[in-house]
């Protein structure tokens, strides 16, 4: 397998691990539900902006090839 199958992954793990680190902490503190709501809503709406964007950049590689 080639090294540009992992080019994109990368950003995924550690975007996933921030998120569930914060998540966690939210939670250990007893944040209002509210609050931790609004998080998972604003780090929805950043994860299907970024897959569209892969999606974007790995289409335009497919096209260069």
């Amino acid at each position: 397998m080639k090294k540009d199958v992992y080019k994109y992954g990368i950003g995924f793990w550690i975007g996933g691990g921030i998120y569930s680190l914060i998540n966690m902490l939210m939670n250990a503190k007893g944040g209002l539900q509210i609050d931790i709501l609004r998080y998972n809503y604003m780090i929805t709406g950043v994860a299907v902006i970024g897959l569209i964007l892969n999606i974007i950049l790995l289409k335009k590689e497919g096209e260069r090839k």
